[in-house]
């Protein structure tokens, strides 16, 4: 169903996915420390792997799903003479914000599977997972059906994955009201982030207090809100800089850092290099 307050049509048939396809990496390759406004999957299909998700270290091998939801830093390398072979995903998830997955469910689809497990999911994947990815990668790069066609086997997926996720965890563990306040202010910084963000403000639209919000967006998030705030605006920032030929103090006023030197300092931060290393370094993996 749509969300309540939403009177709109879904658009079905817009193209959700940003690239899909089979990669074969080896030989000491890596990708460094980066951001996207979009969801990620692999699925290893035979090798090894390494990836680095927001703290933590994940060591990925044959059969291994991992799904990096969006404003998540992570990285991706093999070790000394390792080859990984898997299937990877690229999906913007605006389409699947919309979805409420369950009659009593308070929050949407997107947001149900990030707080059911924060940053990334992590799993073996079953032949069900299997065979819908390969079909939403074989399908995509055919072209032998519509955006929604591809779109329905990608709902499909995440309702499963939502499953997945969701088993073994006892029913009714986390009041509903938790889970909307946290959803609320995940919404309010992607509406806000280009201007000056207080919790103070977000919790006042709420009605509680600014460190109860802080606890529970922490909580939730294994973030808290100040650096997920600042983690989007870097995201943003990413995006502007792969997207656009912005200079870098014309970004940093683009997402509410009047600074240019705070955002160099907080990208360095975050991302481990500085901005204009970072757009060599993408424009190099873009034509290399």
């Amino acid at each position: 169903s749509l969300m309540k307050n939403d009177s709109t049509c879904m658009p079905f048939y817009t193209n959700s996915i940003a690239g899909a396809a089979i990669q074969h990496r080896s030989d000491n390759y890596a990708f460094g420390k980066h951001l996207h406004t979009s969801m990620e999957i692999y699925l290893i299909r035979s090798g090894s792997c390494s990836m680095d998700i927001g703290s933590s270290s994940v060591r990925c091998h044959k059969g291994d799903i991992v799904m990096i939801f969006p404003n998540v830093v992570h990285s991706f390398y093999l070790l000394e003479n390792e080859q990984c072979s898997f299937y990877h995903i690229h999906f913007f998830t605006n389409l699947f914000a919309k979805i409420i997955p369950d009659e009593d469910a308070s929050v949407n689809l997107i947001h149900a599977l990030l707080f059911a497990s924060p940053s990334y999911y992590r799993q073996t994947a079953d032949k069900e997972t299997e065979d819908i990815i390969a079909s939403i990668i074989r399908l995509y790069q055919s072209g032998e059906l519509s955006a929604s066609d591809i779109n329905a086997r990608l709902l499909f997926l995440l309702l499963h994955l939502l499953h997945c996720c969701r088993e073994g965890v006892p029913a009714h563990t986390k009041p509903e009201y938790q889970e909307k306040y946290v959803s609320f202010a995940l919404n309010y910084i992607e509406n806000n982030y280009m201007k000056k963000i207080l919790l103070e403000d977000i919790a006042r639209e709420l009605h509680i207090s600014s460190r109860y919000l802080g606890t529970l967006f922490t909580r939730y998030m294994n973030i808290s809100p100040g650096n997920y705030i600042n983690i989007y605006r870097i995201n943003k920032a990413i995006e502007l800089m792969e997207n656009t030929p912005l200079t870098l103090t014309e970004i940093s006023g683009r997402i509410g850092l009047k600074d240019s030197q705070h955002f160099s300092k907080l990208f360095v931060h975050i991302i481990g290099m500085t901005p204009s290393n970072y757009r060599k370094m993408f424009l190099r993996h873009r034509h290399g």
